[in-house]
């Protein structure tokens, strides 16, 4: 069965811990490819002030020369709300003899049962956690405890399955988009933090 990996994201903007994150998923997993997609309009928080289209824009570019690495504008281009629930469901449409396997953080994980028809997205494909053992069950809800109790297992090539849970064993980057975006506010060169540093510097669109 084919294998692909979905990373699902504002990406405002981009950066090298989100590649390291892409990569890490390709690599220890044997994914045939994964989709990075820029969220469109997201229902659960405020809309980025930079377009979707520009954010998407920027990931492509970030991505250029990276095998398997896939830019895909399915919400960029969707109208009204985009649920992850109907992003999985149609890419699913789109490849039925494929396994998803979806990275969220572990931010997203802690409130996952807020989510829209959250039960549902547990068994389209099989949910990556990024993050550290510690951090991805601090306060957990008892609902979502019971669900990481009884999918979880252990993520490599041979236990990926619908339905299942894992946490993903990547490295712990210092860098974050809202890092980035401080930087560029107060005029800090961030070439270290993106690929898309000159684009982000020449688009003034962080600058306050």
């Amino acid at each position: 069965m084919q294998k692909i990996g979905i990373f699902g994201g504002t990406f405002d903007p981009i950066h090298y811990g989100h590649l390291e994150l892409a990569r890490c998923m390709r690599d220890q997993l044997q994914l045939a490819e994964v989709r990075l997609i820029p969220t469109g309009l997201p229902p659960h928080r405020a809309m980025p002030p930079v377009s979707p289209q520009q954010r998407f824009d920027w990931v492509k570019v970030a991505i250029t020369g990276e095998a398997g690495l896939i830019a895909d504008d399915r919400e960029v281009c969707r109208k009204g709300y985009c649920y992850t629930v109907d992003t999985l469901t149609e890419l699913q449409q789109d490849t039925p003899n494929a396994l998803l396997v979806w990275l969220i953080g572990a931010d997203s994980w802690l409130n996952l049962n807020r989510w829209h028809r959250w039960r549902e997205l547990l068994d389209i494909g099989h949910l990556l956690i990024a993050a550290r053992p510690d951090y991805a069950f601090e306060g957990l809800s008892p609902d979502l405890s019971e669900e990481f109790a009884n999918r979880s297992v252990i993520a490599n090539t041979d236990t990926l399955s619908r339905g299942k849970i894992s946490l993903l064993s990547s490295p712990l980057m210092p860098v974050s988009s809202t890092l980035v975006r401080e930087m560029l506010a107060r005029g800090e060169d961030v070439s270290a933090l993106t690929p898309v540093w000159r684009q982000l510097e020449s688009s003034g669109l962080y600058r306050f």
